[in-house]
């Protein structure tokens, strides 16, 4: 009778967790489609799902997972990667260039309220750390002799600069703010 009792709870928290998602997803994010003209310089397409990056590399932080046909615009190109500006976000990272087209692709629909806890975390410590003009904003960060900063960091050294470095750093409000703001 016990062994039901758990596979009973087991079964509603299944059924409660695919109801959660399927009647609490936002539904303010919309798709584009293609049918209007929508010529814009350095306007550019996901041609697939892809990442969003905090810097030009596959190991660099994953800031945001971008939806076949998210429109971007590009403004700079290194060796493979694309600098861009995710439109609907209004944030800025880089991406594979492979993955993006100039002839539109149907889809998109991504917005701030779409977006995990965790991916604004990572948004917002990425964008905080970016904005620090120094190569140590953060203890495990590697300065330009390929040295980890430790307490030489900003985030280290009191009175200075307050880059966001961890998630813990980062609180509810500011998660709040940057939902809220366009």
């Amino acid at each position: 009778m016990a062994g039901c009792s758990v596979m009973l709870r087991g079964f509603i928290t299944i059924i409660v967790l695919i109801m959660a998602t399927v009647f609490c997803a936002p539904i303010n994010a919309q798709t584009h489609d293609c049918s209007a003209p929508e010529a814009r310089q350095n306007k550019r397409y996901a041609s697939a799902d892809v990442n969003l990056r905090s810097w030009p590399s596959t190991y660099a932080d994953v800031l945001v997972t971008l939806p076949k046909g998210e429109i971007v615009y590009a403004y700079a190109e290194t060796d493979g990667w694309s600098r861009v500006n995710v439109a609907s976000l209004n944030i800025t990272g880089y991406v594979a260039t492979r993955y993006l087209k100039e002839t539109c692709v149907a889809g998109g629909g991504l917005s701030r309220s779409t977006l995990s806890r965790a991916s604004i975390v990572t948004i917002l410590m990425a964008k905080s750390q970016s904005s620090y003009s120094g190569s140590c904003p953060c203890p495990n960060n590697v300065d330009r002799g390929a040295r980890r900063c430790g307490a030489r960091s900003a985030y280290s050294r009191p009175g200075g600069a307050s880059p966001l470095c961890y998630p813990r750093d980062v609180t509810s409000d500011m998660i709040d703010r940057f939902i809220s703001s366009r």
